[in-house]
């Protein structure tokens, strides 16, 4: 229901980012992740035996560790189909019964992991082999897979949105008349751009964005590599973000009328870092988001803002989507 009661917005208070599929498609919109297509070596993400690790969590169910065993084809030159085969045997032996792995996607025939519930938006899988596999458009020391990233939140010093616009065009004619005709075509609305600055340093959040490698070993420092050569190209992800909204004379904690999920599809920006000489420095993110073709096949603006009621929200259950061990994933 539209309404026009006067309200007051709390500032985001969440903020989520997750990579996209390949492709430049949105995981949430579209339901389900793609891994690679072709042919790849994963040899470097399995122990010496030819095993692994796989996390899965659809929706807001249980985190499934999963081993993998890839000893019964070849690591080296995996194929779509043997990949299937093995992680839907290795589904089964863990007892993993809300997801399947399959290769039927008809656009890209890449490696796919869906729900078995058409209503679940949230699907995430993530570690070293997950990345190895290339879901989340990223490849093994590349990122962690594919999950929902919560970032920006408890560090956040500030955020911008700014309306990105084409300049107005102006275009002269001489009628037959001879008399010069002028005329002015307004410029489109070309997307939106976020720019924030965060004091927490995140190389998870940077990877996403601008790319590159991360490497680390028992007994090795940590070591971040920026992206080059073939794989230059930055990172794209949704970001999702959140406010409270209150009557203007009822603002106090528990009023809240609805909460605003703001919806910015396929960013692409870069981070960089900024402060002085014996202060802390902090990230700046400047992200932009474009228009975008939804899974309707209809063009689409970002961000999208969509109204809660406090049930509909409490429905959604978002507070356990998230994963705490991907960084050890």
């Amino acid at each position: 229901m539209i309404t026009s009661r006067k309200f007051y917005e709390l500032f985001e208070t969440k903020w989520l980012m997750q990579r996209q599929n390949p492709g430049s498609k949105s995981p949430y919109l579209q339901g389900f992740l793609l891994g690679f297509t072709g042919t790849i070596d994963i040899s470097d993400a399995l122990d010496n035996s030819e095993k692994g690790i796989i996390k899965l969590k659809i929706g807001n169910g249980n985190v499934h560790s999963v081993p993998v065993d890839f000893s019964t084809v070849d690591p080296k030159t995996l194929s779509v189909q043997d990949a299937v085969e093995v992680l839907s045997e290795a589904l089964t032996k863990a007892g993993v019964t809300d997801c399947d792995f399959d290769s039927d996607d008809e656009d890209t025939k890449r490696l796919k992991l869906s729900p078995k519930l058409g209503t679940v938006k949230w699907v995430q899988i993530y570690g070293d082999l997950a990345a190895a596999l290339q879901f989340g458009n990223c490849r093994l020391n590349e990122g962690k897979g594919c999950f929902v990233f919560a970032s920006f939140d408890g560090d956040l010093k500030s955020a911008a949105e700014t309306e990105q616009w084409q300049d107005d065009k102006t275009i002269e004619n001489d009628s037959p008349r001879g008399t010069l005709l002028k005329f002015t075509m307004p410029g489109k609305r070309t997307g939106s751009q976020i720019v924030i600055t965060d004091r927490m340093s995140s190389r998870v959040a940077k990877q996403m964005i601008n790319g590159g490698r991360l490497t680390s070993s028992l007994g090795n420092p940590e070591r971040y590599e920026p992206p080059t050569g073939a794989n230059s190209e930055p990172g794209r992800v949704d970001v999702f973000t959140y406010s409270e909204i209150y009557n203007k004379n009822e603002n106090t904690i528990g009023d809240e009328v609805y909460i605003r999920e703001r919806m910015y599809i396929g960013c692409i920006g870069k981070q960089n870092r900024t402060g002085g000489a014996g202060n802390w420095s902090d990230s700046e993110y400047t992200l932009t988001a474009v228009d975008y073709v939804g899974e309707d096949g209809k063009d689409y603006s970002s961000p999208v803002e969509t109204d809660f009621s406090q049930a509909q929200w409490d429905a959604l259950q978002m507070s356990d989507i998230i994963v705490a061990d991907w960084e050890t994933a």
